[in-house]
């Protein structure tokens, strides 16, 4: 892989891409007016990172790009800020103030919505198991630009953690989170758009494990809640207690932590 820059980069862009270079242990290549086409044949790659005003962007030949968008988590908060409900929240019942472990990062449409309801006082860390999707959902995280300052504010406070979730939980002292919460890769196909339909390519597609959902148990003070496909019927194999709302393409499903369902 190399990094680069669009065409006549400004010095905000090159800075950018000297940090990302520097996270990913690369140096950055001088585009000059070279195409990607030829910028792969001239340095004998084909994964290229382009950085450029707009964010970075990865282009690999027969796949599409892959960039950091904050999805529908965009409009998700306006509907917040309009006084509407969101599934997921009510689902995991989330408070101002609350400590949220996602434990399938993504590309963090979630993560993001988690952190506007949790707000200022609250903490979202995303955990993401594969590096480079890791490194460049959390440099989109803190450089995507956005009219809605309330969107800004919600991304620049997710912590994002490079690993896989079943370490990290492991790791995690007991009632360390209010919530833990699952989202495996079906959302891809549920939920279509430009900014998500490189990610399959870059993501974990393992089933979520049964140590997993325990160590989640015993990580959550109030609620462990996993995401899956209207179809899905993990929440019966986890014994875990469905959370339904009409004309939902997905269903929501939890264990109470502490007593309760």
């Amino acid at each position: 892989m190399i990094v680069t820059t669009g065409l006549e980069p400004g010095e905000e862009t090159l800075r950018h891409a000297a940090e990302l270079a520097s996270t990913l242990g690369l140096q950055v290549v001088n585009r000059r007016d070279f195409s990607l086409g030829q910028m792969r044949k001239r340095y004998g790659v084909q994964e290229v990172l382009v950085v450029s005003a707009l964010g970075a962007r990865l282009e690999v030949p027969g796949k599409k790009p892959f960039f950091f968008h904050p999805n529908t988590s965009a409009f998700r908060i306006k509907r917040l800020m309009r006084g509407d409900t969101d599934t997921m929240l009510v689902a995991c019942q989330i408070q101002p103030g609350d400590e949220v472990l996602d434990a399938t990062l993504g590309l963090g449409a979630d993560a993001i919505v988690f952190s506007h309801a949790t707000g200022a006082k609250g903490k979202v860390v995303g955990i993401e198991s594969e590096r480079l999707l890791a490194i460049l959902v959390e440099d989109g995280l803190r450089h995507w630009s956005s009219d809605a300052i309330e969107l800004e504010q919600a991304m620049r406070r997710i912590e994002v953690r490079c690993g896989n979730h079943l370490e990290v939980l492991r790791g995690l002292p007991a009632r360390s989170f209010d919530v833990v919460y699952f989202d495996p890769m079906f959302e891809v196909t549920v939920q279509s758009s430009s900014g998500i339909a490189g990610v399959r390519e870059l993501a974990n597609p393992d089933a979520l494990s049964e140590e997993a959902v325990l160590e989640a148990q015993r990580v959550a003070r109030k609620r462990v809640v996993m995401k899956e496909g209207k179809e899905g019927r993990m929440y019966e194999r986890f014994g875990f207690t469905p959370f339904r709302s009409r004309g939902q393409q997905v269903v929501y499903s939890y264990k109470e932590i502490g007593g309760g369902e």
